[in-house]
């Protein structure tokens, strides 16, 4: 359900000039030796080496330290800037991934869930508006049902760096995600206990880490959790009152008859029967009911993306009675179970496969090489940092004298 990166680097271009320090009386010293060695000696020939070429040296190794420095410093460049502006929610966009699963409805003559429609859920997920670091996304579930097809949409504002909940940009209109996961998890993610943001009930749910297996050749971490919350979703709750309403064929479906609640008592499990009998006890003639989802989820993250590769769910639509503040049972009115499609299992994972050799090249391989040959330059130039020694000295005159034998024979005395 993340998104694949589409890798593109910027590079700028550092431009260094160098000229010879005009002031350097150094610098005209081989040459006045050498002058002065052929006024001396007009027979021998003086031979100095090019001044031109010595500076050359020191030129090249002064270009070599520079070259080398900045292919350092690009290789932090690159890791530590660039590979995390790659990282972030890419402003275009737009996942899909399918679930499978069942369906069970309330049967109104057994008053039980039946044995079930299959059904298939498609989710997509756009960008719609990108402020900074801040992405607003759509999650799009289409259900489809036999009596049809249903739309459940929701916008989030979350932070395109580690997709956690972010201030919605002016105008956006967004669902408060109560500081729950809503699209991935951080990449690289903990195994700490952590909320995930359930649409049905708008609540953050917690799921705990329960292990680290394998998925599709993926290592992912499990997290499950199961909690009950009241229906707060209009397009869930909704519907559900107005068949509630249908049934007591009266009302707008938040109370029911007590007669008729005391007629349910045969159908009810032993359990639920004793429970619901003790608060109808205490109860006025309409009673009033609260709609609960029972949501079990379990959770295959990516351990180096964050998001989940595989998502099971159990959402399970209970009617409850009200007693003052506690909620009883009464009956289960749906229950959805899904899961996703192996087809989007493997195709999330091929394309983390593909993510991560991507990742792996631009965050180690080319900083590595990048340190690795600014290193080497920079020793490279440290050496040749001088021009090496010529003759006797190293001022770039060779004495004439050593070839001459006359000139030997007048040294010594010969």
């Amino acid at each position: 359900m993340i998104s694949s990166l589409d890798v593109a680097l910027n590079s700028g271009q550092g431009v260094v000039a160098s000229t010879p320090f005009e002031g350097d009386v150094t610098r005209l010293f081989p040459v006045a030796a050498g002058l002065l060695w052929s006024k001396i000696f007009p027979c021998s020939i003086p031979l100095v080496l090019s001044e031109e070429s010595s500076m050359a040296m020191r030129r090249s190794s002064v270009v070599l330290l520079i070259v080398g420095v900045l292919l350092i410093a690009a290789a932090a460049a690159i890791k530590y800037v660039a590979v995390p502006n790659l990282s972030k929610l890419p402003e275009d966009t737009d996942e899909n991934a399918a679930f499978e699963g069942t369906l069970r409805q309330l049967d109104p003559t057994s008053f039980a869930l039946d044995a079930g429609t299959p059904i298939t859920i498609d989710r997509s997920v756009t960008v719609d508006e990108v402020a900074g670091d801040t992405a607003v996304v759509t999650s799009t579930a289409v259900t489809h049902l036999p009596s049809g097809d249903t739309t459940d949409r929701h916008s989030y504002a979350i932070s395109r760096v580690d997709y956690t909940q972010a201030p919605a940009p002016d105008g956006a209109q967004v669902e408060n995600q109560q500081g729950g996961v809503t699209l991935s998890f951080p990449m690289n993610p903990t195994t700490d206990d952590t909320l995930v943001y359930d649409s049905v009930t708008r609540t953050a749910q917690p799921v705990t880490y329960t292990g680290t297996s394998t998925l599709e050749g993926r290592d992912v971490h499990s997290f499950t959790g199961t909690t009950t919350a009241p229906i707060a979703d209009p397009a869930v709750l909704g519907p559900v009152k107005a068949g509630i309403a249908a049934l007591a064929q009266s009302g707008d479906g938040s109370t029911l008859p007590k007669a008729m609640l005391q007629s349910l008592l045969p159908a009810l499990p032993a359990d639920r029967a004793a429970a619901v009998l003790r608060t109808l006890e205490t109860a006025p003639e309409q009673v009033p009911v609260v709609f609960t989802s029972v949501n079990a989820m379990t959770l295959a993250v990516d351990t180096r993306f964050g998001a989940p590769i595989n998502t099971a769910q159990n959402q399970t639509t209970v009617l409850n009675i009200q007693s003052g503040d506690a909620t009883v049972p009464l009956l289960d009115l749906s229950q959805v179970q899904v899961e996703t499609s192996e087809a989007s299992i493997q195709s999330v994972a091929q394309k983390f496969v593909e993510g991560e050799r991507q990742l792996n090249i631009l965050a180690v391989w080319v900083p590595l090489a990048s340190a690795l040959m600014g290193l080497l330059l920079v020793v490279v130039a440290i050496v040749r940092r001088k021009p090496g020694a010529h003759g006797d000295d190293a001022t770039g005159v060779f004495d004439p004298s050593e070839n001459d034998p006359h000139a030997y024979g007048a040294r010594t005395g010969r």
